[in-house]
């Protein structure tokens, strides 16, 4: 029997990619035994509205450039060509609907983002969606969910 497909998702700014984002992603691969590691980096994020954020072409050009020499990394301009704001739940939507059921979808967050979970579009629909892997970071404390599906925060 083939095993399932394990495809990582790994979203954000991206601005700019650094060696950070690189590490966590070449540990994600290892540790969770992930297929192929998609970058999805956001046109507009939603909880950083306030910021002034690099153009896309450049943030995208920035990734590829990153990333050139890992085969199992690549880069999703889907939240990039999107018409309007993407949530991350759209997002996964998107993916599920393209794999199927013959695919474990795991997204990547750091501890920050994790931390404002419950603030999300759709939480509870976007936590019941997929695997979460959180990347602890330098003052956050992770924190554990509340495992009642109507929780939400």
């Amino acid at each position: 029997m083939d095993r399932r497909k394990r495809i990582a998702l790994y979203g954000g700014t991206f601005d700019p990619i650094h060696l950070g984002h690189l590490e966590v992603a070449r540990k994600v691969l290892r540790l969770f035994e992930i297929d192929r590691l998609w970058f999805v980096p956001a046109r507009l994020a939603p909880h950083k509205q306030t910021r002034e954020v690099t153009p896309a072409l450049h943030r995208y050009a920035m990734l590829a450039l990153a990333t050139q020499d890992e085969p199992r990394f690549l880069i999703s301009t889907f939240e990039l060509d999107a018409p309007g704001r993407c949530y991350t739940v759209d997002t996964l939507e998107h993916f599920k609907s393209q794999w199927g059921d013959s695919t474990d979808i795991f997204i990547i967050m750091g501890a920050d983002s994790w931390s404002e979970i419950t603030s999300w579009r759709d939480c509870n629909r976007l936590l019941a969606m997929t695997n979460h892997i959180v990347d602890s970071r330098t003052g956050y404390r992770l924190s554990v969910m509340n495992s009642d599906p109507d929780y939400a925060g």
